[in-house]
């Protein structure tokens, strides 16, 4: 079990996906992406892409972020984070849950003109071009938005991809979070 770390659901326990194809985000890797990101009372819109059971983004709503949207193209998942979210008792206004690849759920987000504040990426680590997914993202952010992505500690990132400039990374145990932020539109 996951457990919820700070805000108005601090301490409530998640179900985790019970497959070996996903990798739970830790504790302490939720904190360190909190931390560094700081104040979610102002993010209208999160985005956990390859979101597993959902706990980043749970946390993200936890501390203060209004709505967010989760996506994963393994069933198991899905379901994990349809208990997830009966568990918490939300609604679908503050969390929407999508089981499909995750470039067609993107498509379809640009389709709608969704703008998000922050995303979240843990994509399975060699299967997905993070070239691709910053290219497509571009299009579902502003100035103000940060995209947080984690990998394998020995996957190196540029510092510019794309509008996105690398603001900072930290690095723990065998996984590196990179944290970019948009630099022109």
């Amino acid at each position: 079990m996951l457990k919820i770390i700070a805000g108005k659901y601090k301490g409530l326990k998640l179900s985790l996906v019970p497959s070996i194809k996903t990798k739970p985000t830790s504790h302490l890797i939720r904190k360190v992406l909190f931390d560094t990101i700081g104040n979610l009372h102002d993010m209208k819109k999160v985005l956990d892409l390859f979101s597993g059971s959902g706990a980043c983004a749970f946390e993200a709503l936890s501390r203060d972020a209004q709505s967010i949207y989760l996506v994963d193209n393994l069933w198991i998942a899905y379901q994990t984070m349809k208990k997830n979210k009966k568990k918490l008792n939300l609604t679908n206004m503050q969390a929407q849950l999508f089981y499909g690849n995750a470039f067609k759920i993107l498509c379809r987000f640009i389709e709608q003109k969704l703008i998000f504040d922050l995303i979240i990426l843990d994509p399975p680590y060699e299967k997905y071009s993070y070239i691709t997914l910053f290219k497509n993202l571009d299009i579902i952010t502003t100035l103000k938005s940060w995209v947080v992505y984690e990998t394998f500690h020995r996957n190196l990132l540029p510092q510019n991809i794309y509008s996105f400039s690398l603001i900072k990374n930290k690095k723990y145990g065998s996984k590196k979070l990179y944290f970019y932020q948009k630099i022109y539109v």
